[in-house]
């Protein structure tokens, strides 16, 4: 049962910047990062150009810091600018400076905390979710998609809900079931204090009591702080993955096994330039 911060937003105030995305209006916003944060990711976010990549939602531009990978976003003439950290850039950001120091760095503004527990095992989303106690929490749903099984509790609308998933092969964390709570305005902000002042695991723990899980592997005293690094994964390259393995592979086979095709001269014909290399 491993335990990490896998997602991480906060909004600091920028003053009023332009409509516009030069770099007079990119040098705006950072200052105003590192003085919020006062100057905590100096060492963390590159002092190099920062990439510019489509927004979403509410803001209307983002920028990504090519060295740690956080994320920064911003919508012209609003006085606030949001800061993004994934799982991937929680790890890096993390690795450098203690999570309580990232916190203290929001200075009270979290806007979503996001809090994972990995457990290596094969037991399926809907299982884990099927044994749950008395919970106010009453909402769920689930998804089931060619990249794996997920099992929703709570609306994505409220402060909390949790999400219950693993991926297929040839995800690197196949081999894991994850307990993912999503904590969002207020709710995040007490989570964050809470974290601040107890810990990681102990955090976690009170996080996961509104949806009174009671599947023999949540045992909170078995817990640690994750060490498994969270890694890119190619969603589009494993749908393709998935259709070869799935549609192409079989078709090869009954066009063979019907003698349309010989399968080893048609591989020859195809990819004999592959096969030499």
């Amino acid at each position: 049962m491993q335990i990490k911060l896998d997602w991480y937003s906060f909004t600091f105030p920028i003053g009023q910047v332009g409509d516009g995305d030069g770099s007079y209006e990119v040098m705006q916003i950072l200052l105003s990062f590192h003085d919020f944060t006062l100057h905590a990711f100096l060492d963390i976010v590159t002092a190099r150009t920062w990439s510019f990549e489509s927004s979403a939602g509410f803001y209307k531009y983002r920028i990504r810091c090519p060295k740690s990978g956080l994320c920064i976003s911003w919508k012209p003439y609003n006085q606030y600018a949001q800061a993004e950290l994934s799982g991937q850039v929680c790890d890096y950001v993390t690795a450098r400076m203690a999570i309580t120091d990232l916190m203290n760095a929001s200075h009270g503004r979290c806007t979503r905390c996001d809090l994972a527990t990995d457990f290596e095992t094969d037991v399926l989303p809907a299982d884990f979710v099927a044994m749950r106690g008395p919970s106010r929490i009453t909402s769920n749903g689930h998804q089931n998609s060619p990249t794996g099984l997920t099992e929703y509790v709570g609306s994505r609308s409220s402060g909390r809900m949790a999400r219950v998933y693993r991926y297929f092969g040839p995800h690197p964390r196949s081999h894991l079931l994850r307990v993912e709570v999503e904590y969002k305005g207020d709710a995040a902000k007490q989570l964050v204090a809470e974290i601040s002042s107890s810990g990681l695991i102990l955090a976690t723990a009170s996080a996961n009591l509104p949806f009174a899980w009671m599947h023999p592997l949540w045992d909170i005293d078995r817990a640690a702080v994750s060490k498994i690094p969270a890694r890119y994964y190619d969603r589009n390259g494993a749908g393709t993955l998935a259709w070869l393995n799935d549609s192409v592979a079989p078709a090869l086979r009954k066009a063979h096994e019907k003698g349309l095709i010989d399968l080893a001269m048609w591989i020859y014909k195809h990819f004999d330039d592959i096969l030499k290399d």
